[in-house]
C-alpha cells in the first residue's frame, strides 16, 4: 500500500527557499563585478592605446616641425600640446586628461601623457581612480627641404587651393598649407609631402597629403619689409607704356607704372629694386634680371598675362640674399601670373599679407635652380603647372635660413625612439 507524505511536507519551507534567495544574491554581486570589471579593463587598454596614439602623433608632429622651421624659430611646446589634446577627442571629457610636450638638445621631441578617471567604489578601488601613463619620444631621421608654405590660418580658410587641370609639381619637398589644402576638378600635387594644418581636400595629391599637421610658423616673420626710404622722396613718374625697345632700370626707388607690352623689354641691373607702382607685363613684353630683389610697396603687385616672359634670379648678397620677389606686410593687392612664358623664379618669393594667383596655361618656373614661395594664399586655375625645383647645390643665389633645405636639422627620417 502506497504512503503519502504528510501534507505539511508537501508545502515549500520558507527558510530554504529564502536561503536560496540569498544565496543567488550573493553569487550575483561578484559575478556582476567581474563582468564590471572586466568591461572596465577592456576599455582601459582601449584608451591607453588611444593616449598612445596621441602622444606618438604628437611627438612626430613636434620632431617634423624643429627640422621644418630650424632652431632659432621652433614652435611652441603648447602648440604640440594641443595638438595631442585634439587626438583623443571626447575621451577629454570622460578623464582629465594632460599631455606636457618637450624639445630635447638632440633633436628629438617628447610628449608624455596622463589621464586620470574614475574607477570603483568612488575611486577606491584602486585609489585615487584609474591612472593611465603614456610617453612617446620622436627624432628626425630624414629632412625634405620646405619649399610652399600657403599661410593663411584663419580657421575655415584654404590657403593653398588647385582647380580645373593645374597644379603643383615640387617632388623632392614639403608643400604646407596653414589652414585646409584644396584640389578641385583634375588638380594634382606631386610632392615630397603634401601636409594641411586644416584638412587635405581632394583625389589629386601624391603622395596623400596629411591632414591635421601643426601650423607652421613664418619662418621670415621678424624680418623688417621696407624700400629704402618713403616712396615720396622720388617724383611721381605717372606711367609708362613701352610696346617696343629695352629700357634698362638701376637699383632703387621706382615711383612709375610700368606696362611693358609688345617686344619691349625691361631689364633689372643688379640691386634692390623697390616698386612704388605696379608693374605691369603684356603681349610679349619681356621683364628680366639677373641678381635683383623686386618689392612691391602698398597695393602694388607684378602682373605677367598674355605671351609675356619673365626670367628673374634673386640676390646673391647683401640683407636681401636669397629672395628674388618680396611684398610688404601692407601690401593686400593681389600678384598674378597668366602666362606660361614665366619660365625663371629663382629664389624665394615672399608675400606675407598676399596672393599669389597662377592661371597661366602651362608650366611655371621650369627653368628655375631652386624656387620658395611662402604666401598667404596660393591659387591655381586652368591648366597652370607650378614647378618648384629644389636643386640647390651650386646655386649662385644663397637659399634663405628657415626655407628650402637651410630649414634646420639634418638629412635622417622621423621615427618613434619610444
Amino acid at each position: 500500500m502506497l504512503l503519502l507524505p504528510p501534507l505539511r511536507q508537501l508545502k515549500k519551507d520558507p527558510l530554504q527557499s529564502g536561503n536560496m534567495a540569498l544565496t543567488a544574491a550573493l553569487l550575483f554581486v561578484p559575478l556582476a563585478m567581474i563582468v564590471a570589471m572586466t568591461s572596465e579593463f577592456v576599455a582601459l587598454n582601449s584608451e591607453k592605446a588611444l593616449m598612445q596614439s596621441a602622444a606618438d602623433a604628437a611627438a612626430l608632429s613636434g620632431a617634423q616641425n624643429l627640422i621644418l622651421v630650424g632652431a632659432s624659430a621652433r614652435q611652441s611646446t603648447s602648440d604640440v600640446e594641443r595638438f595631442a589634446m585634439a587626438q583623443v577627442g571626447e575621451f577629454a571629457n570622460r578623464a582629465t586628461v594632460s599631455f606636457k610636450a618637450s624639445q630635447g638638445r638632440d633633436g628629438t621631441f617628447t610628449v608624455e601623457g596622463l589621464a586620470l578617471r574614475p574607477s570603483f567604489f568612488g575611486d577606491l578601488v584602486p585609489p585615487g581612480g584609474f591612472r593611465i601613463e603614456v610617453k612617446s619620444i620622436a627624432e628626425s631621421m630624414q629632412v625634405q627641404p620646405l619649399c610652399v608654405i600657403g599661410d593663411d590660418g584663419t580657421v575655415g580658410g584654404k590657403a593653398i587651393t588647385a582647380a580645373n587641370n593645374s597644379g603643383i609639381r615640387a617632388q623632392n619637398c614639403i608643400v604646407h598649407s596653414n589652414s585646409d589644402f584644396e584640389l578641385k576638378n583634375l588638380a594634382t600635387v606631386e610632392a615630397g609631402a603634401p601636409r594641411a594644418a586644416g584638412v587635405a581636400i581632394g583625389a589629386g595629391f601624391t603622395p596623400a597629403a596629411n591632414s591635421g599637421a601643426l601650423k607652421l610658423t613664418d619662418p621670415f616673420r621678424g624680418r623688417a619689409i621696407a624700400p629704402s626710404a618713403d616712396c615720396t622722396t622720388v617724383p611721381d613718374g605717372g606711367a609708362q607704356v613701352r610696346s617696343a625697345g629695352t629700357v634698362s632700370l638701376p637699383p632703387g626707388l621706382h615711383r612709375v607704372e610700368y606696362t611693358m607690352t609688345g617686344t619691349s623689354i625691361l631689364k633689372l641691373e643688379p640691386g634692390e629694386h623697390y616698386f612704388c607702382k605696379s608693374l605691369k607685363l603684356r603681349g610679349q613684353g619681356r621683364l628680366e634680371g639677373d641678381d635683383v630683389l623686386l618689392m612691391f610697396t602698398g597695393g602694388n603687385a607684378l602682373e605677367a598675362n598674355q605671351s609675356s616672359s619673365v626670367s628673374l634670379s634673386g640676390r646673391q648678397s647683401g640683407l636681401w640674399a636669397g629672395f628674388v620677389i618680396v611684398a610688404t606686410r601692407g601690401n593686400y593687392a593681389n600678384f598674378s601670373i597668366a602666362s606660361s612664358n614665366v619660365d625663371k623664379l629663382l629664389g624665394t618669393i615672399y608675400l606675407p599679407m598676399t596672393r599669389l594667383q597662377v592661371s597661366a596655361t602651362g608650366d611655371v618656373a621650369e627653368s628655375s635652380q631652386w624656387s620658395v614661395i611662402v604666401a598667404r594664399n596660393i591659387n591655381l586655375t586652368n591648366n597652370a603647372r607650378l614647378i618648384i625645383n629644389s636643386d640647390y647645390a651650386g646655386s649662385p643665389v644663397p637659399v634663405p635660413i628657415g626655407v628650402g633645405n637651410q630649414a634646420g636639422g639634418t638629412n635622417v627620417p622621423l621615427r618613434l625612439r619610444q
